[in-house]
């Protein structure tokens, strides 16, 4: 008798415990955000919202447009379609009305482009990081201590020490030929010089692999240099190393696109110009690399 008067005050308890939790099996959650904070400013999706940006390898391989577009597309309803190539190729897909405007690296193709009728804004600088030489750390031609890129080169054309070049007519390509000429070497048969014909990645995991020198963008090495163990930057910061990075529109008025039906989205190259010109886009800008690489991969030119 006595243990079935046990059992049923323990049960009591049960029931009772349960009645004062409610008496629910599901499981416990925190409760459920305000409506206002759950709810966001409704963005309204423009007219044309695809965006086709056709850009330089060194924005994308560096990851700087991948963590700068989500918060403009958030913003404006805008998706952005991007194309990324050496300088010469992505202003080739403007020419061609297969982009809407272009960031790019590579002054004098920029104002031949402007010259040409393709551009109404024309160009827009409004950013810059440095290009860097970089190569074996045992440094063979000795460039380590000199002071331009122009005597660096020459040391390694004297060493015939090897060099990768990306060959692919992109804004690399162009500013390493220019040193070159300044250091008034003739590459002409020298089987030491390589010609890759590719983009700033692939060149460097070649020129990792042969441990000979390249020029490069600062931003791109640093962002892929824990799969290139066989180089370091030897040269960085000389004054003929400024790698500066501007905006163009495609004036969809251009003379060699009359007739052919091309479409240009004027409306929403200009929302993104203007954005990237921003002072939010200029404060993601200034502090992108710091928490990866320690120092900022990007620089704003004064307005």
């Amino acid at each position: 008798m006595k243990k079935i008067l046990a059992l049923m005050m323990a049960l009591a308890l049960v029931f009772s415990l349960a009645a004062c939790s409610g008496g629910s099996n599901e499981p416990k959650t925190t409760d459920a955000p305000s409506e206002a904070a759950t709810t966001a400013a409704p963005v309204e999706t423009p007219e044309n919202p695809v965006i086709r940006l056709a850009t330089t390898t060194s924005v994308n391989d560096s990851g700087l447009l991948p963590y700068l577009l989500p918060t403009f597309e958030a913003k404006t309803g805008y998706k952005v379609e991007v194309a990324s190539a050496g300088t010469g190729e992505a202003i080739g897909y403007a020419k061609s009305g297969d982009a809407d405007m272009l960031l790019v690296h590579s002054k004098a193709q920029e104002e031949a482009f402007v010259e040409e009728g393709y551009s109404s804004s024309g160009r827009i600088p409004f950013m810059y990081n440095y290009f860097v030489i970089v190569g074996p750390a045992d440094d063979p031609a000795g460039i380590k201590d000199l002071e331009s890129a122009a005597d660096c080169f020459k040391a390694i054309a004297e060493a015939e020490a090897g060099f990768a070049s990306r060959g692919d007519n992109s804004g690399t390509h162009n500013k390493e030929n220019g040193i070159w000429e300044s250091a008034g070497i003739d590459l002409t048969g020298k089987e030491w010089y390589r010609s890759l014909g590719s983009g700033m990645a692939d060149t460097l995991t070649k020129a990792d692999e042969m441990k000979v020198y390249a020029l490069t963008d600062k931003a791109t090495f640093l962002a892929r240099k824990s799969t290139l163990p066989n180089l370091t930057i030897l040269k960085e910061e000389a004054e003929d190393m400024k790698n500066t990075y501007s905006l163009l529109d495609v004036n969809p008025e251009a003379e060699a696109f009359a007739g052919k039906g091309i479409t240009i989205n004027t409306e929403g190259a200009k929302a993104l110009i203007d954005w990237l010109l921003s002072d939010e886009a200029g404060a993601l800008i200034a502090d992108y690399g710091k928490e990866d690489y320690g120092e900022a991969l990007f620089f704003l030119l004064e307005k």
